[in-house]
């Protein structure tokens, strides 16, 4: 059974309804869902090592190019540090989507310090603007649906959210992107 670890580390009103329909989603489609509130970094870390493989982890939170906070700022950390805690607590199943419920997590830069952080990350999927819990909440919703009950690759699955909602999110897929990512590497690390 594949399952999706929800984390609630944003702080707003209106995220427990985004982040509890992707749970009752999930189950829909027969993935086991853990959702779990963060309340600061420390508790993220235990969360992440607490020795569960998850084939979709879904992060609510305030986000930029450079991280990602809570409103309360109690969480915050950078895009770097979140891959490295992922890395590190080998939560993540072969071919996982790290799925970023977070204003500009769908940015270039953001996948590309994930990947260079951790090899194990496959696929980094989030919107290239802000938007809303109940935009998140649609545009993901469409994601799943079109990943689990379709079974359309992850990238194609992401194409379907702009075509419905015309919202731009994007998927970044680690094979795809190695070209790229090895000159993103040697411009902003300076190593090859």
């Amino acid at each position: 059974m594949k399952r999706i670890l929800i984390l609630k580390a944003c702080g707003s009103s209106d995220e427990p309804h985004e982040c509890n329909r992707i749970c009752e989603q999930a189950q829909l489609y027969g993935i086991e869902p853990v959702c779990k509130c963060v309340r600061d970094n420390d508790d993220l870390e235990h969360i992440l090592s607490a020795n569960r493989l998850f084939d979709y982890i879904y992060l609510s939170a305030h986000g930029d190019s450079e991280g990602f906070a809570s409103e309360d700022e109690k969480v915050k950390m950078s895009w770097k540090r979140l891959a490295m805690l992922l890395c590190n607590s080998k939560c993540m199943n072969e071919d996982s989507i790290l799925m970023l419920s977070c204003c500009r997590g769908g940015l270039m830069e953001v996948a590309y310090d994930i990947f260079l952080t951790c090899q194990q990350i496959c696929y980094v999927l989030g919107p290239r603007q802000s938007l809303s819990s109940a935009d998140m909440h649609i545009c993901f919703g469409i994601f799943l649906y079109n990943m689990e009950m379709r079974r359309v690759d992850p990238v194609v699955a992401c194409e379907k959210i702009k075509l419905a909602t015309d919202q731009r999110f994007s998927c970044y897929d680690r094979e795809e992107e190695s070209v790229s990512l090895q000159n993103y590497s040697e411009m902003h690390y300076g190593y090859e």
